[in-house]
């Protein structure tokens, strides 16, 4: 592969994934990067997970070169790529997308969009990205992601203000099928099976629904922090509702603020607030989970699931300087090769997922049932981070019982 495509192919890959989950707020792709743009990009979507096994994938984006891009080229982009899942259905194996953009100045970027695809779809990209769950799957027998199919159409008006704030309309129309686990190897593990697809719930006995599904969505994502890659102060909101139809006439209305306010020294406190409603539907494809990964670390993946979500939690991060300062007083620790990249955060977080009216899906947005604040369930523990948090490990322990109460997870790439 030509080396001028080496640093774009992951990027461009990522940003043509759509996002269906809840919680993962899509934008028209950005392109950057440290090469001139190319006429011709490849990006790819490969993922390794239990119901398609090894997934290759590739793609093209094509791009008119600025300087000769004219009239209606001028900004416009086409993109397709298509992909093999080994143990998938066999007549779900082959999955492809493929779509253009189209960016105006008025006078900030306005972006139309459209695609045609056909792809393995998950809620779950919030709590971890395919190329981390990728690397639990193959090296740990972990999959932490539930699937269903997703095949369909979708436009989209993505308006970026002030060059970091995004409003986007989107509409769409799909059929969503049931998937099944189709696969039980990963490189190490021992005799772990993984769960099915998609994994049981403990308080509902709800599935994956087969329909067909008409959807607008309104988004907002709004950023005031001071780095978009590593922030240290600022606000970052992002929100949006959707409305379906046909076989699933459903409201939606989802939340996520997130504060970073620095400290002490290289001291940081990080929070996030999550609000989660759906109404409508008790398909599976519709559900809020909550446990595990990004949530509640001290508990089971997915142990609680409803169509009503509160989630908040604190982060205290104390970096290197103030951290290695502690490691120092402890000789054997500070001779580690690596400690002087180690820092360390301290977090406690609550929150539940939970049905409104068990009887029925229709209860409002706003209506939360029988829910009391005394259901909201707890953890705190503390996290080692390796290279300001790329790589990390959390200890955190669930405060609802004395036994079993401790859970280790190790994450890469993590973003809060």
């Amino acid at each position: 592969m030509p080396r001028k495509y080496l640093g774009s192919l992951l990027i461009i890959g990522l940003c043509f994934h759509s996002a269906a989950a809840q919680f993962k707020i899509e934008r028209a792709p950005t392109d950057f990067g440290y090469d001139i743009p190319q006429k011709f990009t490849l990006y790819t979507n490969t993922h390794f997970n239990r119901v398609e096994a090894l997934y290759l994938n590739l793609g093209v984006k094509f791009q008119p070169r600025p300087e000769a891009a004219k009239g209606f080229a001028a900004g416009l982009s086409l993109y397709g790529d298509a992909g093999y899942g080994f143990k998938n259905e066999k007549k779900r194996r082959v999955r492809w997308a493929f779509g253009l953009q189209k960016n105006f100045k008025v006078p900030s970027r306005l972006t139309f969009g459209a695609e045609y695809f056909n792809r393995v779809e998950t809620n779950d990209r919030w709590i971890v990205s395919d190329f981390e769950n990728s690397l639990a799957g193959i090296f740990h027998h972990e999959d932490f992601m539930d699937f269903y199919s997703r095949k369909g159409g979708r436009g989209f008006l993505d308006y970026q203000l002030a060059e970091v704030h995004t409003l986007r309309l989107e509409a769409g129309s799909q059929r969503c099928e049931k998937l099944r686990r189709n696969s039980n190897w990963s490189l190490f593990g021992g005799d772990k099976i993984y769960p099915l697809n998609p994994r049981p719930l403990q308080s509902t006995g709800f599935d994956v629904v087969d329909g067909d599904e008409l959807s607008i969505k309104l988004t907002g994502a709004f950023d005031w922090r001071d780095n978009p890659i590593f922030p240290n102060l600022g606000w970052q909101l992002e929100t949006y509702f959707e409305r379906t139809g046909n076989d699933f006439e459903t409201n939606g209305l989802f939340l996520m603020a997130k504060r970073y306010q620095p400290t002490l020294n290289d001291q940081k406190l990080v929070a996030k607030f999550m609000f989660g409603s759906r109404s409508g539907s008790f398909a599976y494809q519709h559900l809020l989970t909550l446990g595990g990964l990004s949530s509640l670390r001290g508990y089971r993946e997915k142990e609680f699931a409803g169509n009503r979500l509160l989630f908040a939690n604190v982060n205290y991060a104390i970096g290197q300087r103030a951290f290695g300062g502690v490691l120092q007083k402890f000789p054997l620790l500070n001779k580690l090769p690596f400690w002087e990249m180690i820092s360390l955060g301290v977090f406690a977080e609550t929150g539940y997922a939970w049905i409104a009216d068990p009887r029925g899906a229709d209860a409002g947005l706003f209506d939360f049932g029988n829910f009391s604040l005394n259901d909201l369930r707890s953890d705190a523990g503390f996290s080692l981070l390796v290279t300001e948090g790329l790589l990390r490990v959390d200890f955190a322990k669930r405060t609802d019982r004395g036994h079993d109460d401790w859970r280790v997870t190790f994450r890469i790439l993590d973003k809060f």
